[in-house]
């Protein structure tokens, strides 16, 4: 295995340097029909002139024929039309700046097949700055969406999205979703993803329509970051004010319980913001792998639906804002980390069915309330789960809702909708861990086995307050607040790495050393104790493909010795731990092109960056930090533990972390 990895890595290096050694001519243009002609192209690079253009003619689209892959529950043809296809590969597009103006009536046409205002179905392009417009609401003839990633590998990075026209728009869900709906469907959703490797990067995606914001289907391992949706909310009371319209005319019917639009509630007017469906695309397979990062979710039906793909599935440092139905949904063996939600209107987290088993949340209800009662403010089934929902900014809730277990809002659904089935078909929990810092009443039913809920001040606490990019001058700045204040009784400190090798952020030794030494200083005599670690060893192939070489006088690793040297050196002077952590890599004796495991970080970074850990590097830290602070007599009950530092500290772009491993081994030992 080890030497399949290696030849991997000198096969990206190698196309790297041809890469480089062979340099793309950039095309300008600055015609909508030049943007179709060249997305049809392989292996170019497109900058496009900025502006607004309109699309308000067919003829620049085109009919598309698909096969369904043999594992389709269809045969034979799919057909969808579109308006720009990128069905090029290996190609990139610049279109910062430029804003695509879509005439809605073009909705209209392909009326006996799907339409995609933007598809893409070539394989490893990149596509920067896509900014659609709909202008008008004419209703599509069929389902529509204004981006479908159909292709593999494909990076969608800055897109903005801003979609209307659909039917029926202003009732939500409660004239129907699908098949069985009280009136016809006429849906308008925005970012659907297809394919495998798909990456969602700075997207923002506001919908005026009946249809969902960014959904998946028969996708594989799609990562989507700092991305955004938003849709519109409206009050029930306003629907059942009108005097004509698809609600009146079904005399205010639902398709939900309990069976009729009910007064005084608050209803999203689109679908889920960020949601899988179990499979989908032209093979039908299962939809597997979603990680989000640092996205925000507002005013949608549900905010992170993850249930239905296969894992692994991770939301990391994302916010659910005003979502009607939930906050999040996860699946087993599913992790959401460091986010948030109001829960507004709805639940902060469903757990749609009894059959789900082993996710890990930690989660902070924000005290936001409104006018709208909350029925249930999270709402536990399944099996094996460790859950923790706290107060964010340690502020509660001013209006009670109860979290309870061993029942949903999809429980009630499908008992309406099948009411000879018994207690406990859909719903039910079992073995599940909860820890409610919320202030928040807990309601366990008949159908809750084994379950236990407790508060943190029963537990140890590991903060995790690292932030990427920082140096010791950054830590200076914010050591008061974030440390100080808190009064922990461990300090765990490790800085210097982008001090040393970063080259926006590089400082002498001298410098290094006094801003570290003023660091220290302030802890201890904050009466904490204090351990300070060395920083892990830089593969500098992959560190010098971001940073310029010639700026080092010394090789990465010299310039990290010579940090471990100034660790030690103060951690003498002043009497407190020292752990040298660098040490502890050096000894995996891990050659320097096959640091994969903890080095080269391309799944956790999304990129090989010769710097940060994966998952397994940085379970490696949280081991050895556990063993130095049992060893050194460090750990006691009920401590509070904040772990200090930069990015190495607070974690990769999946979200993993060594303070989030620590704390699971000490959770294990108390």
């Amino acid at each position: 295995m080890k030497h399949i990895i290696t030849l991997l890595l000198l096969l990206l290096v190698c196309v790297s340097v041809q890469a480089k050694t062979h340099p793309r001519d950039t095309i300008i243009i600055n015609s909508i029909e030049k943007l179709a002609k060249y997305a049809g192209k392989s292996d170019v690079l497109v900058k496009m002139k900025p502006g607004s253009y309109s699309i308000n003619s067919i003829k620049i689209g085109k009919l598309s024929v698909f096969k369904y892959g043999e594992n389709y529950k269809q045969r034979g043809d799919f057909r969808i039309g579109s308006l720009i296809h990128f069905s090029g590969n290996n190609s990139q597009y610049f279109l910062s700046g430029v804003t695509l103006n879509i005439d809605t009536k073009l909705h209209k046409n392909y009326p006996n097949c799907e339409f995609s205002e933007f598809l893409v179905s070539g394989n490893n392009n990149y596509i920067e700055g896509l900014t659609g417009r709909d202008i008008g609401e004419e209703v599509p003839a069929h389902r529509v969406q204004m981006l479908r990633v159909m292709g593999d590998d494909n990076t969608i990075k800055n897109a903005d999205l801003f979609v209307q026209g659909s039917s029926p728009y202003g009732y939500g869900h409660l004239l129907g979703k699908g098949g069985n709906a009280l009136v016809p469907l006429h849906k308008h959703s925005v970012l659907l993803v297809e394919g495998m490797n798909t990456k969602l990067l700075g997207c923002k995606v506001v919908t005026h329509a009946y249809g969902h914001g960014i959904f998946m289907q028969g996708a594989v391992n799609t990562y989507l970051e700092n991305c955004y949706v938003e849709g519109k909310m409206r009050e029930t009371n306003e629907m059942l004010a009108e005097t004509s319209g698809p609600a009146f005319d079904v005399g205010f019917k639902s398709d939900y319980p309990p069976g009729k639009i009910l007064p005084n509630e608050m209803k999203s007017l689109s679908e889920d913001g960020i949601r899988t469906y179990p499979d989908g695309g032209l093979n039908g397979r299962r939809t597997k792998g979603v990680i989000v990062i640092n996205c925000t979710v507002k005013n949608m039906r549900s905010g992170f639906d993850l249930s239905a793909n296969l894992p692994p599935t991770k939301i990391v440092g994302s916010i659910a804002i005003g979502c009607q139905e939930k906050g999040f949904s996860i699946g087993d063996n599913g992790i959401i980390e460091n986010s948030k939600g109001d829960a507004l209107y709805g639940p902060l987290i469903t757990f749609v069915g009894n059959n789900i088993k082993n996710a890990v949340v930690d989660l902070e209800l924000m005290d936001t309330v409104s006018d709208y009662k909350v029925s249930r403010l999270a709402e536990i089934n399944g099996s094996g789960h460790q859950i923790s929902i706290r107060k964010y900014q340690n502020k509660t809730r001013t209006v009670e809702a109860p979290i309870v277990f061993g029942e949903s809002f999809w429980d009630d659904v499908h008992r309406y909708r099948n009411p000879d089935k018994p207690s406990g078909t859909y719903a039910g929990a079992r073995n599940i861990k909860l820890i409610n810092d919320t202030g928040m009443p807990v309601h366990l039913n008949d159908l809750a086995v084994n379950c236990t809920v407790s508060n943190s001040e029963e537990k140890n606490k590991v903060v995790n307050a690292g932030i990427g990019g920082n140096s010791t001058r950054d830590l200076l700045k914010r050591v008061d607040k974030d440390v100080l204040e808190e009064k922990p009784d461990v300090v765990i400190m490790m800085v210097g790495t982008n001090d040393m090798l970063n080259s926006n952020k590089m400082t002498d030794y001298k410098t290094y050393t006094s801003n570290l030494e003023t660091l220290i200083e302030k802890i201890i005599a904050s009466g904490s104790q204090l351990v300070v670690m060395t920083p892990i060893p830089a593969d500098s192939t992959y560190l010098f493909m971001r940073h310029d070489k010639k700026q080092f006088t010394e090789t990465p690793n010299q310039k990290l010795d010579h940090v471990g040297t100034i660790v030690k050196a103060l951690s003498k002077k002043h009497s407190i731990y020292a752990f040298d952590l660098n040490a502890e890599f050096k000894a995996l004796n891990l050659p320097q092109h096959n640091q994969d495991i903890f080095i080269k970080n391309e799944k956790n970074s999304g990129k090989q960056d010769g710097v940060h850990p994966t998952a397994l590097g940085y379970r490696f830290i949280a081991e050895q930090v556990f063993k130095f602070l049992k060893s050194n007599e460090l750990l006691k009950p009920n401590q509070r533990i904040i772990c200090f530092g930069d990015s190495i500290t607070r974690g990769g772009g999946q979200g993993v972390n060594y303070p989030s491993y620590l704390n699971e081994l000490l959770r294990e030992l108390y």
